[in-house]
């Protein structure tokens, strides 16, 4: 382990005070142990663990103030982060209940704050949707994500070229062939997710990888009664941070890695670089010798979104104390913000914020103030009417303007993925080192993540494990979103279907066998059963039809409601005559493809489900996934039998191509 003072891994010796100036040729070079660049949450996080340890630090901040993306101005309003994005786990919940900092639940997600259930939504005609409208809006969206996922699933495993996720929308939205109206509710809800969430716009994200692998906290965002700065104050605390000291250049030596300010130069044994993605693409700060080009090449794939704030300060409240959040789809979605934060719920002000993203909040950088005061006052009145009081004042964000940001946070471009976020993150020569929310590939653009990755750099320095742990208690978001777009269509469908009609589809999962005589569904209990069975589509066959063949492209599951179909195992077993009840391609999802040829000897009704569906119920019930791959052991066994242990040498092939890859 590096030993935190006096003398370090390689032989050198450490200064004796936090830091020394050099004499000789190098005269006035100012020397340290550490140096970290940025005074944001990630380098507070990595110099205070340091400092713990005996490390000699110094955080040298552009700014004139500590935090980066985290600032709360004097009403408390937070100006960049906002949210503790899902509380539950969290390592920032543990961080600030462990500081005494007040906080409290609002429920929801990063996408839809306080949730969609909780949101009272305006609609183009002025007035409050009512449920069956609002989560129609919701339905439609759903329709679109689900197909827009089941393609990028495809797209990734088939190795399919990247491609912008707009070009992908629009070709799913013209074939769809909506109604203005619908689109307009459809694009409200890509706007929530891409950006205000995402801070995007869809035309510069990764159409296969634009939330591959992010994973989220337990469900619910809570607030900071103080706002984030009171995280960022009680990290900084007793911190050696020099303030207005841009960092023009660093230098790798060969005794030392040398940072070039506008006002000293600093001669340090290791470096953490903490600045935002967008100063690094910018090409702001320099390295010599240039970055590697793998890193550099991740830098110019990664996006930088953006994510603006109207805040809109009045003497008193006129609108509802307890509603948090109010959707706007009251004018044309694309020109205006989805949704108004109420802060009277959070904070107790007369405040109300509009979310402004990707290129809208950056046009709105460009507007007069006199422009933002009428754009944002006539939301407020569309919602409120108009009548209501002119705010006191009005202040808004302009990050993407910012030269210490250049934008908000990170997200994942075209041909770009979240292994660029690992690209980033590695350090250089073992003495130059990288933190940020953008460095985190297990979910980025959070606070967060700016923590864990400051911690994590700091184990790095220091040797020490104990400092961080990756994240182990999260789920995927998309698996998230999947399973509740899931359960919203499964609602839907039962909604749509008689009692008598759900009974039979109920009766045919609940004594339904597949090929092999294994009961897949067995573990579920009647209302899982129904959420299943809700979501069949039916088809028909006429005797001699053929149903599926074997390996041409899987993409569903059959439960034959009424006839018989002949299977046919390509000689591997027996055919088999099947009829009610039977599960035909319930494990065609793990090879992608159809392992048996089945042929319509009667008349034949079915009950089919598409793979992606399938597969997500699979995630929320994962009994039935064991029942599955335990029937495929079981057979595995039985094969080895038959061959009487002979050696398979197609296993041995099998397993070459990922020795290789």
């Amino acid at each position: 382990m590096t030993q935190p003072c006096g003398f370090f891994s390689d032989g050198s010796s450490g200064p004796a005070e936090s830091e020394q100036v050099t004499k000789g040729a190098d005269a006035g070079v100012r020397r340290t142990g550490v140096v970290v660049v940025g005074a944001g949450i990630a380098g507070l996080a990595a110099a205070q663990a340091l400092r713990k340890l005996g490390y000699e630090v110094v955080v040298l901040e552009a700014r004139d103030r500590v935090g980066g993306r985290i600032w709360t101005d004097a009403d408390g309003v937070d100006l960049g982060a906002h949210w503790i994005h899902g509380t539950e786990g969290n390592p920032l919940t543990e961080l600030v209940e462990g500081l005494g900092i007040p906080y409290s639940y609002v429920g929801g997600d990063s996408s839809y704050t306080g949730g969609f259930d909780s949101l009272t939504l305006f609609g183009p005609d002025g007035r409050i949707a009512n449920s069956t409208v609002k989560n129609r809006t919701l339905e439609l969206a759903d329709q679109v994500l689900h197909e827009l996922e089941q393609r990028a699933e495809l797209a990734r495993r088939r190795g399919h070229p990247d491609m912008s996720l707009s070009g992908v929308i629009d070709e799913i939205l013209a074939a769809a062939g909506h109604s203005h109206q619908d689109e307009q509710a459809i694009r409200y809800h890509l706007n929530v997710i891409l950006r205000e969430d995402v801070a995007e716009d869809p035309d510069l994200l990764s159409f296969k990888y634009w939330e591959d692998g992010y994973r989220v906290y337990g469900y619910g965002d809570s607030v900071l009664h103080g706002g984030y700065q009171a995280v960022i104050a009680a990290l900084a605390a007793d911190a050696d941070i020099e303030l207005e000291t841009p960092v023009r250049r660093i230098t790798l030596g060969d005794n030392a890695v040398r940072i070039t300010t506008d006002s000293a130069v600093w001669d340090a044994d290791k470096v953490l670089v903490t600045v935002p993605l967008g100063v690094l693409k910018a090409g702001d700060l320099l390295f010599d010798p240039p970055l590697p080009e793998r890193k550099q090449h991740a830098l110019d794939r990664l996006g930088f979104g953006t994510l603006n704030k109207i805040a809109l300060h009045y003497s008193e409240r006129f609108w509802p104390a307890e509603q948090y959040v109010y959707g706007y789809l009251c004018r044309e979605t694309e020109r205006y913000p989805t949704v108004v934060i109420n802060m009277w719920k959070s904070h107790g002000k007369p405040i109300l914020v509009l979310l402004l993203g990707a290129s809208l909040g950056r046009v709105m950088e460009s507007w007069p103030d006199e422009q933002v005061r009428d754009y944002a006052t006539t939301v407020v009145s569309d919602i409120f009417g108009a009548e209501t009081p002119a705010p006191q004042r009005v202040s808004r964000t302009s990050w993407s303007s910012d030269p210490y940001a250049h934008g908000s946070y990170a997200c994942i471009g075209v041909n770009a993925s979240p292994r660029d976020l690992d690209t980033l993150a590695e350090p250089v020569e073992d003495r130059l080192y990288f933190a940020g929310e953008a460095t985190n590939s297990y979910h980025w653009g959070c606070v967060h993540s700016a923590y864990e990755s400051g911690l994590r750099e700091a184990a790095r320095i220091a040797g020490d494990p104990s400092l961080y742990a990756p994240p182990s208690t999260e789920t995927a978001r998309r698996q998230r979103r999947d399973i509740d777009r899931m359960k919203r269509f499964a609602r839907m469908r039962i909604g749509h279907l008689s009692l008598d009609h759900l009974r039979e589809r109920v009766a045919c999962l609940n004594e339904g066998v597949d090929p092999f005589g294994v009961r897949l569904f067995a573990p579920l209990v009647d209302g899982d059963l129904e959420t299943l069975a809700s979501m069949f589509d039916e088809i028909t066959y006429a005797p001699g039809d053929l149903i599926c063949r074997e390996e041409d492209p899987a993409h569903g599951v059959y439960v034959i409601a009424e006839g018989e179909v002949l299977v046919d195992f390509g000689g591997v077993y027996e055919p088999a005559v099947m009829s009610t009840g039977a599960v035909l391609g319930s494990h065609d999802i793990f090879y992608d493809a159809r392992t048996t040829t089945v042929t319509a000897k009667s008349a034949v009704r079915l009950f089919y489900l598409d793979h992606y569906r399938y597969k997500t119920f699979l995630y929320a019930f994962p009994d039935v996934m064991m029942t599955m791959l335990a029937d495929l052991v079981s057979r595995w066994e039985q094969l080895e039998d038959v061959l009487d242990a002979a050696t398979l040498a197609g296993a041995r092939r099998l397993l070459q191509p990922r020795e290789q890859a």
